[in-house]
């Protein structure tokens, strides 16, 4: 057998190494992680609407009222009409959401940068194999604009 308990362990505590820093950034703002999924999702995607964003993040609307509320009330996020329907309300990011965001996400970058050019670039290879087989029944039953936060 290739995999043991120890490896389901490893992955929990590495997931744990990799939040950490983020959500250091995060409470400085008041801020949890499912705020920086959203953040993250939203200045990535300018213009996401709401339906679209509780498709990306896998939640229902109603679950991602509370947080976005709190993001909108912040002045982290704005909402406004979409341009395709005016019942539709589009979503994008304050340059104080950005700005939260990137603090939140950059040290992640870093990290995974720095365990990158330690481990090369073949084990980075297998460990994207992995990421992308790990996800591949969500991204298939995922919206374009899940789909799109990797594929660009």
């Amino acid at each position: 057998m290739l995999i043991d308990e120890r490896d389901i362990a490893l992955f929990f505590l590495g997931w744990r190494g990799f939040v950490d820093t983020a959500d250091t950034a995060l409470a400085e703002h008041g801020l949890g992680r499912v705020d920086h999924r959203i953040l993250y999702v939203v200045v990535r995607q300018p213009g996401i609407t709401v339906s679209e964003l509780a498709g990306a993040l896998g939640i229902s609307r109603q679950a991602l009222h509370r947080p976005l509320s709190g993001l909108l009330r912040r002045g982290y996020v704005t909402r406004s009409a979409s341009a395709r329907s005016g019942r539709e309300r589009a979503l994008s990011a304050t340059a104080a959401g950005a700005s939260v965001e990137r603090a939140a996400t950059a040290p992640q970058l870093t990290q995974l940068e720095q365990v990158a050019a330690i481990a090369g670039p073949a084990a980075l290879a297998g460990w994207r194999a992995v990421m992308r087989s790990l996800a591949g029944s969500t991204l298939a039953a995922s919206p374009p604009s899940t789909r799109h936060l990797i594929e660009s």
